[in-house]
C-alpha cells in the first residue's frame, strides 16, 4: 500500500503536464478518502493554482470526481479505464476457482501480481469467517513483507532479487525480514517446498501462504495467496489447505494457459525497478491488507 503520509514523486529538474497530472492522480489513489485541494497541493508539492488547474482537467475527463465539499475522489472514468486491464481478465478467470477454495478451507482467498518491489492485489473472495482478515482489491504491499511477495520473488534469480532490492530491507515489524541476506536464504528454502509462508511479517496476528501461479511457458505470472489470522495458521490447518491450494493453482494455471494467455500477452511488461529507482515507498479478531 503507498504511504499515504506524501505523494511526493522524485522529480526530474522538469515535469511534463501530464506527469504533475498523473502525480495528483496518484496522490488521491494513495490516500484512499477524499481529499481537499490544499491537502492535493501540499502532497504533491505544488502550488494550489497549478494544481487547481490540473484537478479542473481530470475533473473534466473524469478522472476525478468534485464533491458538494470541494473535496476530490476518483471518478468513474478511472474505474472503466481500470476493468480494461490486463489482470481484471485474469482475476475474471481465477475468481470460480478462488470461490470454491474460499468455500473449503473457510478463509478469505487473494490472486495478487507482482509490481516492482510490490504485489497488488487484483481479485479478492472474503473469508466467510467472521474472524478474518480484511483486505481490499488494489491493496498494494511491500514483497519482503508478505507470502505473496516472496512466492513471486522466490521465481527469480538471485541475481535479480539482489538487483531489486537493497541490503538493508523496511522492518515493518519485528517479524519482517531485516536485510537481504535473510530474504535470500528464506527465499532458497521456498523455492525448495514450492510455495511462501509469512507470520506477522505485515500485520501482527496474521499469517499468509501462498504460491506463485505460471502461464504455459512457465514464467511467473501473479500469485495465489490465502491470508489468515494467526490463530488459525496451524500445522493441521495447513496439512489439510495446502493440497487444495495446490489443485487451484494448477485449475487457475489451466485456465491461464487457455484464454487467459491471450489476455496476459496483450498486457504491458512491468519490469521491476532496480533499487536505485524510486520506492513507492490487529488484533486478533480483525486485521488489513495482509497480501
Amino acid at each position: 500500500m503507498p504511504n499515504a503520509g506524501s505523494t511526493k514523486p522524485n522529480k526530474p529538474s522538469t515535469r511534463s503536464g501530464l506527469n504533475s497530472g498523473l502525480d495528483v492522480l496518484d496522490c488521491v489513489v494513495a490516500h484512499a478518502r477524499p481529499l481537499s485541494l490544499t491537502e492535493i497541493a501540499i502532497s504533491v508539492g505544488k502550488a494550489k493554482s497549478s494544481v487547481n488547474e490540473l484537478l479542473s482537467t481530470l475533473q473534466r475527463r473524469g478522472l476525478l470526481r468534485r464533491l458538494a465539499d470541494q473535496r476530490y475522489v476518483i471518478g468513474l472514468r478511472a474505474w472503466e479505464i481500470g476493468c480494461r486491464a490486463g489482470p481484471v481478465e485474469l482475476g475474471r478467470l481465477a475468481q470460480p476457482h478462488m470461490a470454491r477454495l474460499a468455500g473449503d478451507i473457510m478463509e478469505g482467498v487473494a490472486l495478487a501480481m507482482f509490481e516492482s518491489d510490490h504485489t497488488v492485489c487484483i481479485q479478492l473472495v472474503e473469508s466467510p469467517n467472521t474472524v478474518r482478515v480484511h483486505s481490499s482489491i488494489g491493496d498494494r504491499t511491500p514483497a519482503h513483507c508478505v507470502s505473496s511477495g516472496l512466492a513471486m520473488l522466490a521465481t527469480m534469480s538471485d541475481e535479480a532479487v539482489t538487483q531489486l532490492l537493497p541490503a538493508k530491507l523496511d522492518r515493518i515489524t519485528s517479524h519482517t525480514l531485516a536485510t537481504r541476506s535473510e530474504l535470500l536464504r528464506e527465499l532458497a528454502r521456498i523455492r525448495s517446498r514450492g510455495y511462501a509462508i509469512s507470520r506477522n511479517a505485515w500485520r501482527l496476528e496474521v499469517g499468509g501462504v501462498s504460491i506463485a501461479l505460471r502461464d504455459s511457458t512457465r514464467q511467473a505470472i501473479a500469485v495465489l495467496n490465502v491470508a489468515l489470522p494467526i490463530s488459525h495458521l496451524t500445522p493441521v490447518w495447513l496439512d489439510r489447505a495446502l493440497p487444495l491450494m495446490q489443485r487451484t493453482a494448477a485449475e487457475i494455471e489451466r485456465e491461464f494457459s487457455g484464454q487467459g494467455q491471450q489476455a496476459l500477452s496483450e498486457m504491458p511488461v512491468r519490469r521491476a525497478r532496480s533499487r536505485s529507482a524510486t520506492a513507492e515507498s490487529h488484533d486478533s479478531r480483525v486485521a488489513s491488507r495482509t497480501r
